[in-house]
Formats: structure tokens, C-alpha cells, sequence
């Protein structure tokens, strides 16, 4: 079975961003006419990727305020403190819009999952847990953040005492294709392509002639300009603690003066001298006690210079800002998420593989607006025709 996780904040931004001008004059979003464009088209992207993917659930995650703003950085203004929302943006309707948005979802029957304190990739961490590792079912993510790749994973499940094991893969799928020659990107774990291209493998015991589900991974390959590429999920979030995220103002674990007053932090290819050092696979190998002391010697050598703080605190800080780990979280968080699960799981299960903008928007004022008495289009529509070519996919 396969199930689609999508971060549906990422999606609504970037659709928003389309809809508005590609940085030129933009829309403000303090008409309802922008504001019913967006609709439509979230509408139409979010539906074209639940045709591209087929798959059996769909689970949408929106942010909240991250619960990460509130750990301390010593040396900038914070967790994403350096964003700055435009000022000539309407945000209280485009988050209304996004509240909208959610309900007609909820509606329609998916499930939408939305927790105080927790990121959309917070959420889709957790998600991606109870489908592979629970549940022992494929887990595609739709996002372009570069963080939920540490997600890609290929968990190996036993059915019976006989079975010489199965997959269970989490893979991720960024649907768009900004630019010139851009493609679409599905990103793997090691396996992946040897378990979708194994002929031998007949399916499980339900459908001996055929598996669905990799039926469903080799369509998505043949959409659009689609092209598959490996990533280590581990490895991602590992480099992470030690070379930071300019993107979220996340430091790398050390940065120093050198003898030029130029300020010099770890880079990919320091971090790749530290960790053939120490031979640390997870992030989780960084925090055994013979190592600690390895990582804090190798930072020595490499900068000259002697951090004054405790190795052991420092990479705790940086893993929790970047590690997408359930054991890092707020036990809060944790909690509510598993509440969540077992009343979303009580619901009737949808099969979404049809759904286009106008069944998903069918019976709201998004679609009815735009119809005049005479069952012609109104010129909300035209205009949402006019920027159909300038689509995220």
C-alpha cells in the first residue's frame, strides 16, 4: 500500500508565489479575485499530484510555530530569525485562504494534520514513522525541502517467521519544475531501484500476478520529466548538524577568526574529514561517549583552535535544530500526533486517485463564483486560464 505524505505549506507558498508574478509586480492578495486564483490553483496543483502518484491515503501536514524558535542561539538572532515576511502581502488572507484550503480538504475526506509547536516536517517525520516503520507501508513525501530527504529510508519488515523479509520504503517527491530543462525529482534509498526492477518478485499473497505498488513508483518515473536519484537519508542529517542550514539560520557547529580576521565555519568538506575520522554512520553514532571526545579533537585540528563549549551540548543544540527525529521532539508533540492517528484511522478511507480541481472545490464558493447565471465562465476564470502555463508542474 502507498500512502502520500504532502507538506501542504510548501506547496500552498509555492503556488501562491506562481499565482503572484514570479517576483514581478505581484498580487497583494487583498482582493477575492486573487485570492479565488490561489484556491484554484492549489487546487489544480494538489490534484495533480495525487494523479501522479495513485495513491491508496493521502495525508496533508501544515506548520505551526516551531517549537525551535524557543532553543537558543548564541551566535545569530535565532531559529529562522532572519526571515522577513513581505510587506506588501496580505497575509491574514492568505492564511485564511490556507484554513480554507484545509477544510475543504478535511470535507472531502483526507486527512490533514496540523499540531502546535510542530513544523510541516516535523509532522511528516512522524507520519513517515507509523506508515513505514507501524504499519509496513510505502511512504511517498511530496515536498521540495531539501530537510525531509534525511527521511528517505528503506525499512526491512518480517510478515511471518518464515519470510525472508520485506520493504517498506520512504521515498520523496519534489513535483516542481521551476526553470529552464528543471525536472522533477523522486529521491531513493539504496535498494529501491533493485527491489523495483526485481522481475522475481511476484507481489505479495493477495495479487500473485502483479505488485501494485511498484506499479505505482514506475508510473511516477514515466511522468513528465521525472528523474530518480539516490540519496542517504542518514547522511543528509548528519552533515546538517555539523555544517548548519543557511536556509533555517541554523549555524554550522563551529566557526572561528582566522589569522586573516575572516570568519571560516565547517564545510561539506571539513564535515567529511570529521566523520571518516570518527566512522560515524548515524547521527545517533555521534553521541556515543567513545566518540564525543573524537568529534571535539577533529574540530581542534581542523580550526586550530579550542571551542569553549561542551562538545556534548553543542551537538545535542545542533541536532535538535535539524534532525527530523521523533526522539528529539517535544514529548508534547509526540503525544498529540498518536492521539491524532488512532482518530484519523477511525475514518472512512477515501480512494482520491480521480480528483481534479473541480471535484475537489465542487460546492464551495471558490468554484460557484465563478459561474454566471447562464453557465458561462466569469472572467476569474479566463484569468486563472491565462497563467495555466506558468504551472509549478
Amino acid at each position: 500500500m502507498t500512502n502520500a505524505i504532502v507538506d501542504l505549506s510548501n506547496m500552498f507558498f509555492r503556488s501562491m508565489f506562481i499565482v503572484g508574478g514570479f517576483g514581478k509586480k505581484q498580487y497583494t492578495f487583498d482582493s477575492q479575485n486573487e485570492v479565488d486564483q490561489l484556491m484554484r490553483k492549489v487546487a489544480t496543483d494538489i490534484s495533480s499530484v495525487i494523479r501522479d502518484i495513485n495513491p491508496s491515503r493521502v495525508i496533508f501536514a501544515l506548520d505551526s510555530r516551531s517549537w525551535r524558535k524557543d532553543i537558543p542561539i548564541d551566535e545569530n538572532e535565532g531559529y529562522k530569525g532572519h526571515r522577513k515576511k513581505s510587506k506588501n502581502i496580505n497575509w491574514d488572507n492568505i492564511y485564511k485562504t490556507m484554513d480554507d484550503f484545509s477544510e475543504i480538504l478535511k470535507t472531502n475526506g483526507f486527512i490533514v494534520s496540523k499540531i502546535e509547536n510542530a513544523e510541516a516536517d516535523d509532522i511528516i517525520s512522524l507520519w513517515k514513522n507509523e506508515i513505514v516503520m507501524n504499519r509496513n507501508e510505502h511512504a511517498i513525501l511530496v515536498s521540495a525541502d531539501e530537510d525531509v530527504r534525511q527521511l528517505v529510508d528503506d525499512f526491512i519488515y518480517f510478515p511471518d517467521l518464515n519470510s525472508s523479509g520485506k520493504h517498506a520504503f520512504s521515498v520523496v517527491y519534489n513535483p516542481f519544475t521551476m526553470g529552464r530543462n528543471a525536472t522533477k525529482k523522486l529521491f531513493y534509498p539504496g535498494d529501491f531501484l533493485l527491489w523495483l526492477n526485481d522481475e522475481d518478485d511476484m507481489g505479495d499473497i493477495f495479487n500473485r500476478s502483479i505488485d501494485v505498488d511498484k506499479e505505482d513508483f514506475q508510473r511516477i518515473l514515466t511522468v513528465d520529466k521525472v528523474k530518480a536519484e539516490f540519496v542517504d537519508g542518514p547522511e543528509i542529517a548528519m552533515r546538517k548538524i555539523f555544517c548548519g542550514d543557511d536556509g533555517d539560520n541554523v549555524p554550522a557547529i563551529f566557526s572561528w577568526i582566522n589569522e586573516k580576521g575572516k570568519e571560516i565555519r565547517i564545510t561539506p568538506v571539513k564535515y567529511r574529514k570529521i566523520i571518516d575520522y570518527i566512522g560515524a554512520e548515524t547521527y545517533l553514532d555521534l553521541f556515543d561517549e567513545s566518540k564525543i571526545d573524537s568529534v571535539f579533537d577533529q574540530i581542534v585540528e581542523i580550526s586550530g583552535q579550542r571551542p569553549s563549549f561542551k562538545m556534548k551540548d553543542r551537538l545535542k543544540r545542533q541536532a535538535k535544530l535539524v534532525v527530523l527525529d521523533q526522539d528529539l521532539f517535544p514529548e508534547e508533540i509526540v503525544e498529540k500526533f498518536y492521539e491524532d492517528v488512532k482518530e484519523e484511522f477511525k475514518k472512512p478511507q477515501i480512494r482520491p486517485q480521480s480528483w481534479n480541481m473541480l471535484s475537489m472545490l465542487e460546492g464551495t464558493r471558490y468554484v460557484d463564483v465563478g459561474k454566471q447565471s447562464d453557465g458561462a465562465e466569469s472572467p476569474i476564470f479566463n484569468q486563472v486560464d491565462r497563467i495555466s502555463n506558468k504551472e509549478l508542474f
